[in-house]
């Protein structure tokens, strides 16, 4: 039953996905949102990345820092592990882009009022990576099941997912070929 909480939430962050890359695409043509889109896009990445952490905490117990997201997105099919990378690099891409074209840029300097085409090109590029990682992480976790986010030894025992031994019975553990 708890696990039917997911959905919402993967529409949610499609919702979002969908609409910050509209907003990104608009405003390489100039087009300027309204305050209200984009405060909400902005402030309704927290609500989605509050159940995001703490379902990746779960999932990544026990793993690596480098193992992180290789964990966290194991159980998303393959084209959206590849989107959520994708839109993190560009969104770092992006970032340099804003911050050398909002340095010259007389609009982005006004105090009050809409924001911008150049602000919005700017923050949208972050929001489509953030929406993007939490849809995978969500889509993980539902396809995994949310008693399935942690890995288990044969005997029960809670064991990290690149672990090969349990560290409180030294039972093997088989490999996991969804992390590869």
């Amino acid at each position: 039953m708890t696990q039917l909480l997911l959905l919402p939430l993967m529409v949610y962050a499609a919702c979002g996905l969908v609409l910050s890359l509209a907003a990104h695409i608009l405003s390489l043509f100039g087009v300027e949102f309204g305050t209200a889109l984009f405060f909400a896009l902005h402030v309704g990445i927290f609500p989605l990345w509050i159940p995001v952490v703490f379902l990746s905490m779960k999932m990544a117990s026990g793993t690596s820092r480098r193992d992180f997201w290789k964990v966290a997105l194991s159980g998303c099919p393959p084209w959206m592990r590849y989107m959520t990378r994708g839109f993190f690099i560009y969104a770092i891409v992006n970032f340099a882009i804003f911050f050398f074209l909002a340095v010259g840029h007389p609009s982005v300097k006004q105090v009050s009022g809409a924001p911008s085409a150049v602000e919005l090109h700017g923050f949208s590029g972050h929001w489509m990576a953030f929406y993007s990682a939490g849809l995978a992480v969500l889509t993980t976790a539902y396809r995994r099941g949310l008693s399935n986010l942690q890995r288990h030894c044969p005997f029960g025992h809670d064991v990290g997912w690149s672990d090969k031994f349990c560290p409180t019975c030294g039972a093997s553990i088989p490999a996991d070929s969804s992390l590869s």
